[in-house]
């Protein structure tokens, strides 16, 4: 069995980063790095991704990949190993030597010279190797290295234990499980900082996803691809195997079946197990059907008293499961589908019989009555819905939704409503384990086939959920108004269909509030007591959407709301929605308690089994984080955001997640990578018609334009955003912040009396609604327009004013804006001195923050003011740093060596160092190393 092949290395960052360490340590001596890991694991694609990025380094790679089926010819790894070598260092070798390394290539034959030492081969070898190495690294790489022939390991060995200063480096792959040693006797051939180790442990969900995406095309739902990285263990060739024995069969196991064997391990599995004999066998099954096995639970079940020796042990002790603390485990997955394989049904039939008996656990008791028995049965459906109602609450929807299915399976034919609410339930919850098209396909079932009433209103609930997040909004609202007409009479219902209706109406900013308004109305009728938590959720919603509409803000609702809400936080909808609704309104306000909100939404969301809304809170808190200050924070939860809403299906939040990660990208500087997220997002929101989101994305094409200082590109984005928000009848545009950014294109490329138009409005909306950031944006704004117009004192009063207001504000960015723009309008008057001192605070801010391109913008308004630098003094500690390593004149590899960071870090922190001391490469800055060195030593005032 060999190892997958992926043009790109997936969900293997740590091990990347561990090999780039490995390589950019060669210059310092010899060194060593082991792959280790199961058979199929990836260690191949791995060391091979290595191999790669030696050559590409420049370093002489010499590789060999020995197979089981060599292990019995002599030399024959180390003739692969070698080859070529001879010619490049034969004239360097004593002739003993030189044809020491012919014979063991087969260049020649023994007879024809006289008998070789023992160690000339050895010795040959390492003189090859080093004189390779007085040319620049070389990397000897050897994938499955317990493959090697003794002999050729031997010789490996024995060079390995000779090198030391050499800048030679040994990358093996190895199949094997800790705590197995290194291989070769590296242990004692290097010292112990010279040798690494690192296990190739299971892919990651989004890795295995896109792994499956890339080598078979198809994308698999949340639940589907647990339950297959469950099976495989995170092994991405049982995976791959899985998946093709699921074509060939062209069926899908159903609740409770297993994944099938992969036809590759299954013959050795099942003959594995069956050598084991019958009793093991079936103690095994027991094993393999519970959901939580015990070692007291099989005892009982197979009836083996306390005190006497049970088929397990002898299970145990062939490695087949393992036992702590009572608790029980198959080794490995496959070992288990492998028992189910070998036993058959009626077997599986009678071990789950005797198990429902034995376990007292609700869901395990439904689960195996379902499975044991075939045909409609009352009391088996409603003990699998006891047991789905337990997994919902405790944050497990995916298995909730198999035992809701379970269920409407059992319901008698005669209670069709009985299976259609049960089905609703469990479209419910596929939707929050993240398979939005299964539920649709069952909600679409269950609409067709209910007249009007409670019940199809609630399935058209639930299907406009679904299509919402899949990107159709238009749709989704009139799922809900069609669902109303059900609804007459059941005031709940109807409130939370207009609450649906207002929240999936981001195209018409009106149709939100009408939506919005209807839900307090049919809570607050006469004689009416509703829930709380739902009133909660019509008041924080009704005031969101009285805000966007241009209505001020409405302090009573948001305080009365805040007031019925629990204690104690918990996940029904209507709460998680005010919660939320109260979170977008602390986002206007208070950005660092905003993210207090939404880390509580991400905690209940992660602890619920929520996927959906763990992407949704991800997203807020990149946002958030991004104004905060705080961008690799940011940019992790916005690629965490957009992997985990891949997973789920969210084809509408996908555009979020890409937005958020757009907008971090073009704080730190890379805007083709802002750019390209963004457009790709775009075109996705152009083809599911959704102004709302492509909105944002360009917005932040708009501000990735103007920090790249395109001001024309900035523009046009900028009034495209402008006119989307415009056409969703938005009067108070809270959830998006281009207008200062706006105003400054505006400014900046002439169009003074369109920016003096836009800047009426933006006050107008302060007044209206005054907030802390509009109330730091708008005197920015104010001082911009003021310059373009000439007004130098106009704009210096409001640039202070900007300042004050950005004191309260924690968006240190945005601080950094309100200085650059007031030293610019210093030095536009000829205050050089004051207009020095602020771009200066500027600068620092962006370089602080790691925000190269607005960085730049202040270092070209100091070159202006005849601002002089003095070298080092304004670099930071790590730049200084590797200023020094660079002008000593090691590489960018070699200093992230040295440093143990990427050489991605080196050299952005190189260009930053360029620009500080104004130098455009590594000779210059190797001569003002010296001169700075010097300048140090002096004698420092003060």
């Amino acid at each position: 069995m060999t190892g997958y092949a992926l043009s790109e290395v997936e969900g293997r960052a740590r091990e990347l980063a561990a090999l780039d360490r490995f390589l950019a340590s060669l210059s310092g001596g010899a060194a060593a790095l082991v792959l280790a890991g199961d058979a199929g694991i990836g260690k191949t694609t791995v060391w091979s991704h290595g191999v790669a990025r030696a050559g590409a380094l420049g370093h002489r790679v010499l590789s060999c990949r020995p197979a089981e089926a060599e292990t019995a010819l002599t030399l024959s790894a180390l003739a692969d190993l070698l080859h070529g070598v001879l010619e490049e260092a034969g004239d360097m070798l004593p002739p003993l030597q030189a044809q020491a390394l012919e014979v063991a290539l087969l260049r020649r034959t023994e007879a024809e010279g006289p008998p070789l030492a023992a160690r000339a081969l050895g010795a040959a070898a390492l003189s090859a190797v080093r004189a390779l190495a007085r040319r620049g690294p070389v990397l000897l790489a050897i994938d499955d290295v317990q493959w090697l022939d003794e002999a050729s390991a031997q010789t490996i060995a024995y060079v390995v234990r000779r090198l030391a200063e050499e800048p030679v480096g040994l990358l093996v792959a190895m199949r094997a499980r800790p705590p197995a040693a290194a291989p070769l006797g590296l242990a004692q051939a290097l010292p112990a900082s010279r040798v690494g180790v690192v296990w190739l442990g299971s892919l990651g969900l989004g890795a295995l996803r896109r792994m499956l995406l890339r080598h078979t095309g198809e994308e698999w739902s949340m639940p589907a691809l647990r339950r297959l990285h469950q099976a495989a263990g995170g092994n991405p060739l049982y995976a791959l195997e899985i998946v093709r024995s699921l074509r060939r069969t062209g069926a899908y196991p159903g609740p409770g079946e297993p994944l099938p064997v992969p036809e590759s391990v299954a013959e050795l599995m099942g003959e594995r197990i069956r050598a084991l004999g019958e009793p093991v066998v079936d103690a095994l099954l027991h094993v393999a059907l519970l959901a939580h096995p015990t070692v007291a639970a099989v005892r009982a079940a197979i009836g083996v008293p306390e005190g006497r020796l049970s088929s397990l042990t002898v299970a145990e002790e062939s490695g087949v499961i393992e036992v702590r603390r009572g608790r029980i485990g198959f080794t490995h997955p496959l070992l288990a589908s492998a028992v189910r394989a070998v036993t058959s049904s009626e077997r599986h039939r009678r071990v789950r019989r005797r198990l429902a008996e034995v376990v007292s656990d609700v869901e395990q008791q439904g689960r195996h009555l379902a499975l044991c028995e075939d045909g409609p049965d009352e009391k088996v459906a409603a003990l699998l819905e006891q047991g789905a109602a337990g997994a919902w609450h405790r944050g497990s929807p995916a298995a909730a939704a198999e035992l809701w299915n379970l269920a409407a399976a059992r319901t008698p034919p005669a209670d069709v409503d009985g299976a259609h609410r049960r089905t609703v339930a469990e479209a419910r919850c596929l939707l929050a384990a993240g398979d939005a098209a299964r539920a649709r396909h069952v909600l679409e079932a269950v609409v067709a086939a209910r007249p009007p009433g409670p019940l199809r209103s609630r399935a058209l609930l639930r299907l406009a959920e679904v299509v919402f997040y899949e990107g159709g909004t238009v749709e989704a609202g009139r799922l809900c108004r069609r669902a109303l007409a059900g609804a007459t009479g059941h005031p709940d219902l109807q409130a939370e269909l207009h609450l649906r209706r207002a929240w999936f109406s981001t195209h018409d900013a009106t149709e939100q509030l009408a939506a919005a308004e209807a839900a307090v109305e049919a809570l607050q009728r006469p004689g009416e007591c509703p829930e709380p938590v739902l009133l909660s959720c019509a008041l924080s919603v009704r005031a969101m959407y009285r805000l966007t509409n241009g209505l001020g803000i409405a302090h009573r609702d948001l305080e009365r709301a805040a007031r019925l809400l629990p204690a104690q936080p918990s996940r029904h909808w209507a709460e998680t929605w005010s919660r939320q609704s109260l979170g977008a309104w602390a986002k206007c306000v208070d950005p660092a308690e905003a993210r207090e909100r939404f880390a509580v939404e991400l905690s209940l969301a992660t602890e619920s089994g929520d996927e959906p809304a763990v992407g949704h809170a991800l997203m807020h808190l990149a946002e958030i984080d991004c104004w905060l200050g705080d961008w690799p924070r940011a940019r992790q939860e916005a690629r965490r955001s957009i992997e985990v809403i891949e997973l789920t299906g969210q084809r509408r939040w996908l555009g979020f997640g890409r937005y958020a990660l757009a907008l971090v990208d073009a704080h730190l500087g890379r805007v083709g990578e802002a750019e390209a997220a963004a457009r790709n997002a775009l075109e996705q929101a152009r083809e599911s018609g959704d102004p709302y989101v492509a909105a944002l994305l360009r917005q932040v094409l708009g501000f990735a334009a103007l920090s790249a200082a395109d001001l024309e590109r900035a523009d046009h984005h900028l009034s495209q955003a402008d006119g989307l928000v415009g056409a969703m009848k938005i009067k108070e545009p809270v959830r998006y912040m281009f207008h200062g950014d706006q105003i400054e294109a505006a400014a900046a490329t002439g169009r003074t009396a369109r920016a003096r138009k836009l800047l009426a409005r933006l006050r107008s909306r302060a007044e209206a609604a005054p907030r802390p950031w509009l109330l730091a944006i708008l005197p920015r704004s104010e001082a911009v327009v003021a310059a373009a117009e000439g007004d130098l004192d106009g704009a210096a009063r409001a640039a202070r004013r900007a300042l004050d207001a950005c004191a309260a504000l924690p968006m240190p960015f945005e601080r950094g804006r309100a200085l650059l723009v007031y030293g610019k309008v210093l030095r536009a008057g000829k205050r050089k001195i004051p207009a020095r001192d602020v771009l200066t605070q500027a600068e620092r801010t962006f370089d602080e923050l790691g925000a190269p391109l607005w960085s730049a913008q202040a270092a070209a308004e100091l070159r202006r003011c005849g601002q002089r630098r003095a070298p080092d003094r304004q670099l930071t500690p790590t730049e200084q740093e590797i200023h020094r390593l660079v002008a000593s004149g090691l590489t960018n590899r070699e200093v992230a060596g040295r440093m143990f960071i990427s050489a991605k870090t080196v050299e952005a922190n190189l260009t930053r160092i360029y620009r500080k001391l104004g130098v455009r490469n590594r000779s210059e800055l190797a001569g003002l190393g010296t001169r700075s060195e010097a300048a140090d030593d002096r004698p420092r005032a003060g």
